[in-house]
């Protein structure tokens, strides 16, 4: 399972954030996973992990809290593709990467590959 996270901060670097491996940290400290250069953020801000097949995040105890559609977490939750995701000053849009191929075919259904 792979998600993108789109920064939405114009002058933010990097604006992508590639993530395939999972559970992972994210934070402005340097022993996390995806570090981030935002002064509001905790050094060890969230948490992103596989439940299912969905990739649920979880604040880690941060000063400034983690919100998804503008709710503030108090429990873990599921990000879905489209969702904003708000930790500190950044601001993400979530994208899941589907890694299968999909075949089309003349009778209009789609069909995966794996």
């Amino acid at each position: 399972m792979k998600i993108k996270l789109l920064c939405q901060n114009a002058l933010a670097s990097p604006r992508e954030i590639t993530i395939d491996r999972f559970p992972i940290e994210l934070g402005r400290g340097v022993a996390v996973g995806v570090r981030i250069d935002d002064r509001w953020l905790s050094r060890r801000h969230c948490e992103l992990a596989v439940a299912g097949d969905s990739i649920v995040v979880r604040d880690l105890g941060s000063s400034h809290g983690t919100y998804v559609n503008g709710q503030r977490l108090s429990a873990a939750v599921a990000l879905n593709a489209g969702d904003e995701l708000r930790i500190g000053l950044s601001y993400f849009v979530v994208e899941y990467q589907d890694e299968r191929a999909k075949l089309h075919d003349s009778a209009g259904f789609d069909a995966a590959v794996v």
